[in-house]
C-alpha cells in the first residue's frame, strides 16, 4: 500500500467537539465526485457513523439525484423564508440525511450568499446529531467550491486518468496549499483499470505535489471502472445499495476505513462555526492573484 504523509494517529473528535467534516472535490465535473459522495456517506453510515451529506453544488445539485429521491423542500424554500434549514433536511431510507441544494434557480444563484448564512446560523442546532459532515462540492477551481474546501477536517480529491482530470486536480490542490498549507489532501483513483493503475497515478500525482508544492498527499485507494456504478446511476440508486458486492463497492469500503483512520484537525474557534468561515470566505476570497 502506498503512503506518504505520517497518518498514523486514529483520533477521532468526541461528540461535545463536534462533527468531522469533509469536503469532496475533483477540480473538474464529470470525474465521478458526486457519486462517490453519496456511496462514501452510505458506507459511513454502515460503519456506525451518523452522516449528513450536504449538497454544495448550490446551483446545479444533484445529489437528490444520486439517491433516486426528490426532496419536498430545497435551499429556495430556506432563502425565501417559507422553511428553516433543519426542516429542509431530508432523511433518505438508506439512514444518511442530506441537505439538498437546487438547479438553475435564479434566486440561488444571486442569494449564494444568503444562503451559507442560514446554514451557518442553524449548523449548531443540528450539527450534534452527527458525527460526520459529508460536503459534495460543485465543480471547478472556484471561489464557491473553495470556500466550501477550506477550513474542513479532511480534504479528497477524485482524479481520474484522464489528462484534463489530472491537471485540474493538481491546480486544485495547488490553491488548497497556498491558502492551508496544513491540509490533509486524500486522493482517490477514480475509474482506473486495477489497483496498479491507481497507485501509479497517486504516485506521479504525489511527486509532483512534492517537487513543487513542497507537501505530499495521502493515498486514499482506488475505485475501478466497473460497468455497475454506470448501471446504478441510470437507475438512480447507489451503487452501493443496487449491487453491494461490486468491484467499485469493495474498493470504496476500504477508502472509507482510511478516511475514518484519518486524525480530525483541531476544532476550529469557538467564535464562529465551519459555514461562518465559508461565508467570510464567499465575501473575501479573491483567487485573481493564486495562479493555477
Amino acid at each position: 500500500m502506498i503512503t506518504a504523509k505520517n497518518n498514523n494517529s486514529t483520533n477521532s473528535m468526541s461528540p461535545k467537539d463536534g462533527p468531522q467534516i469533509i469536503a469532496v472535490t475533483s477540480g473538474k465535473g464529470g470525474v465521478g465526485k458526486t457519486n462517490f459522495s453519496v456511496n462514501t456517506a452510505l458506507l459511513l453510515s454502515k460503519l456506525n457513523q451518523k452522516v449528513l451529506i450536504i449538497d454544495a453544488d448550490i446551483h446545479l445539485g444533484n445529489v437528490d439525484v444520486m439517491f433516486g429521491i426528490s426532496p419536498d423542500f430545497t435551499l429556495v424554500d430556506v432563502l425565501k423564508g417559507s422553511k428553516s434549514l433543519k426542516e429542509i433536511i431530508k432523511k433518505t431510507p438508506y439512514g444518511v440525511d442530506f441537505l439538498p441544494a437546487t438547479s438553475g434557480v435564479m434566486d440561488i444563484i444571486e442569494g449564494e450568499d444568503n444562503i451559507v448564512m442560514s446554514i451557518a446560523q442553524a449548523f449548531n442546532e443540528f450539527q450534534h446529531e452527527y458525527d460526520i459532515i459529508l460536503i459534495d462540492t460543485g465543480a471547478g477551481v472556484s471561489v464557491s467550491t473553495l470556500s466550501f474546501v477550506l477550513g474542513t477536517d479532511k480534504i479528497i480529491v477524485v482524479v481520474t486518468p484522464d489528462p484534463s482530470s489530472i491537471s485540474d486536480a493538481y491546480a486544485m490542490i495547488k490553491i488548497i496549499n497556498q491558502y492551508q498549507d496544513n491540509a490533509q489532501i486524500m486522493m482517490v483513483a477514480n475509474r482506473v483499470r486495477n489497483e496498479e493503475t491507481g497507485e501509479s497515478l497517486f504516485y506521479k500525482m504525489n511527486l509532483i505535489v512534492n517537487k513543487f508544492l513542497n507537501t505530499s498527499l495521502i493515498f486514499g485507494g482506488s475505485i475501478m471502472d466497473d460497468t455497475q456504478v454506470l448501471a446504478s446511476v441510470h437507475a438512480q440508486q447507489p451503487v452501493v445499495i443496487r449491487y453491494p458486492r461490486a468491484k467499485a463497492v469493495i474498493n470504496m469500503q476500504l477508502i472509507c476505513r482510511r478516511i475514518l483512520k484519518l486524525p480530525v484537525r483541531k476544532p476550529l474557534p469557538k467564535e464562529g462555526n465551519y459555514f461562518d468561515k465559508v461565508r467570510e470566505r464567499l465575501n473575501n476570497l479573491d483567487l485573481g492573484g493564486k495562479s493555477a
